[in-house]
C-alpha cells in the first residue's frame, strides 16, 4: 500500500517501546493533520508465546494457525485502538522480517516511527535491532521512541527525585 508523503508509518507490537512510539506518532499525526498507518509485521511463529495459545490446563484440541492468527491480530488491534484512532488512520498486517518490511512500507511516507529498547550482549546478536535497521535503511526521517522509564511516574517526569527518597529505595 502506497501512502502519500503526508503519512506517518509506525511499527506496532505489544512492547512498551512500541506503545510509546504509537502514542508519539498519534500525537504528532493529530498536530500535523497527517494520516497514521500502524504496521504490525507477523513474523510467525515468534509473535505468540505458547502460554498465550495453549494454557497449561488445556486438554482440548489445539487451535489452528488461522485461529491463533485471529487472536493475535485482535490483541494488536486493541493496542492500536488505545490511541482512539481517527477514521482515516489504518492498521495493517504484513509478513516478513520486521526491519525490511517497515522500511519498505515507509518508502513514500513523511516519517517512520519505531519503538526502541536497549539490546545488550548476546541478545543484540540474536535479535538484532529493528530501530537500528530502520535508522540505517529508511529513505524518510525516522523517529526512534524509547520505552517509558521505570521512574517516569515518580516523581513527575523530568523532575529529580529528592535525595532522601532515593536513599530509602
Amino acid at each position: 500500500m502506497i501512502m502519500t508523503s503526508d503519512s506517518i508509518v509506525v511499527g506496532l507490537d505489544e512492547s512498551a517501546s512500541s506503545r510509546a512510539a504509537l502514542e508519539w506518532a498519534a500525537a504528532h499525526a493529530k498536530l500535523t493533520g497527517s494520516v497514521l498507518r500502524a504496521v504490525h509485521v507477523l513474523d510467525w511463529p515468534y509473535g505468540l508465546d505458547e502460554a498465550d495459545v495453549v494454557p497449561s490446563h488445556f486438554t482440548g484440541p489445539l487451535l489452528t494457525h488461522d485461529q491463533i492468527e485471529a487472536l493475535y491480530r485482535g490483541r494488536i488491534t486493541s493496542v492500536f485502538d488505545e490511541v482512539r484512532p481517527r477514521p482515516d488512520w489504518l492498521i495493517q498486517f504484513a509478513r516478513g522480517e520486521v526491519g525490511p518490511v517497515l522500511v519498505h512500507q515507509a518508502e513514500h511516507a513523511a516519517l517512520l516511527v519505531v519503538g526502541t529498547r536497549e539490546h545488550v550482549g548476546l541478545e543484540r546478536l540474536l535479535v538484532g535491532s529493528v530501530s537500528h535497521y530502520c535508522l540505517s535503511h529508511a529513505v524518510c526521517p525516522v523517529v526512534a521512541v524509547p520505552a517509558p522509564s521505570p521512574w517516569a511516574g515518580s516523581p513527575a517526569a523530568g523532575e529529580a527525585a529528592p535525595l532522601s527518597s532515593m536513599s530509602e529505595q
